[in-house]
């Protein structure tokens, strides 16, 4: 009996409620683990050994990784870097070459976020323009020169984009392009007649006038119309365009060359004892050309040779003035600053194809 009252006592004691008295903590848990120790020492999962710091090369070429980085706001931010670093070394000794540059900048003209394609936009205009003409560009136009081809396959995508977003600042990066190479932008076989294709879809103008909307392939585009901003700026690098290509007399230098001309003109017939810029400055001749050949282009001879200027407005006379002029009028008719920006390219087309008729007779 002794045994089994000790027993019941015990039990008792696991279901006791211990009187707490006022000022004395309550008693810890049998399971209670102390946390109270300090470590004096930290430890970290990844940690370089390396003392020195990373070059400028090595955080270039980190954060062109970065610009196919999910985030927008990463890819943003390295084209920020890139443009601050570039901004503040020697233009006669990059950190990093623009050979892998610039090829990694130019597909972020079909970049979904626009604060990233107005960022890269920034960086370019910073890079190859500068403020004053008395400096050399940080990047070189030869180097821009070389990666043209590039750059326009790039925006010949984003001016027939399937987002209007990207068809709206497909022009800015032309217009980009125009500014600092000059007629090197619309000289050969996909700066011209490919580029005016582009044009033609963009301004919904491809089956020569301007409707509601027109479809392409499986891709349907709004009026562009509609987005009166947008309109103001496409026709305004339109002129641009339109005036680069086929007025001779009237091209707008680019930064460089007008330099080098202030350089290298001691008299005024320097420029006919200078290297020739294009391949076939003869072409417009015809001197191994059977008759006709030169006359008579059509739809499959657009993206043909656009070397000089005769070429570039025999094309546009026998394949694009149609439909140019269709949907010029039919901006005249709406009157304000499109109205206006529509007559001044139709003085430009008249004034091109007038001088191109009179050579041809």
């Amino acid at each position: 009996m002794g045994s089994s009252s000790k027993k019941k006592k015990e039990k008792q004691k696991d279901f006791a409620k211990p009187k707490l008295k006022v000022g004395k903590t309550k008693p810890k848990a049998d399971n209670h683990t102390s946390t109270s120790f300090r470590s004096k020492a930290i430890v970290v999962g990844h940690q370089s050994l390396n003392t020195a710091a990373p070059t400028l090369q090595t955080q270039l070429k980190h954060n062109l990784t970065l610009l196919n980085h999910h985030a927008y706001s990463t890819r943003r931010d390295s084209l920020a870097h890139i443009a601050s670093v570039l901004s503040s070394s020697p233009a006669s000794n990059p950190p990093i070459s623009y050979s892998i540059l610039l090829p990694a900048l130019a597909p972020l003209t079909l970049d979904s976020a626009a604060p990233v394609r107005t960022q890269l936009l920034t960086l370019l205009t910073s890079l190859t323009k500068p403020k004053d003409l008395r400096q050399d560009a940080i990047i070189p136009v030869d180097a821009v020169r070389m990666h043209t081809p590039r750059f326009l396959l790039y925006v010949h995508s984003a001016m027939t984009h399937i987002s209007a977003d990207i068809r709206g600042d497909s022009t800015n990066f032309l217009s980009w392009l125009l500014d600092v190479v000059g007629e090197d932008a619309v000289r050969g076989a996909k700066g011209w007649g490919k580029t005016l294709k582009c044009w033609m879809v963009l301004l919904g103008w491809e089956s020569g006038k301007s409707g509601p909307g027109i479809r392409t392939s499986s891709i349907e585009f709004s009026d562009p119309g509609k987005n009166k901003k947008a309109s103001l700026q496409h026709l305004i690098v339109l002129k641009k365009f339109l005036s680069v290509g086929m007025l001779e007399n009237e091209t707008p230098l680019s930064h460089y060359d007008i330099r080098m001309a202030d350089l290298l003109r001691p008299h005024q017939y320097t420029e006919s004892h200078l290297m020739p810029k294009t391949s076939n400055i003869y072409a417009h001749l015809s001197l191994f050309a059977t008759g006709g050949v030169m006359e008579n282009v059509n739809e499959e001879d657009a993206e043909g040779s656009a070397e000089d200027f005769d070429s570039r407005r025999r094309i546009v006379n026998n394949v694009f003035e149609g439909n140019i002029r269709a949907g010029l009028h039919t901006r005249l008719q709406e009157g304000g600053e499109i109205g206006r920006l529509a007559g001044g390219l139709l003085k430009v087309m008249d004034k091109a194809l007038k001088a191109d008729r009179l050579d041809t007779h």
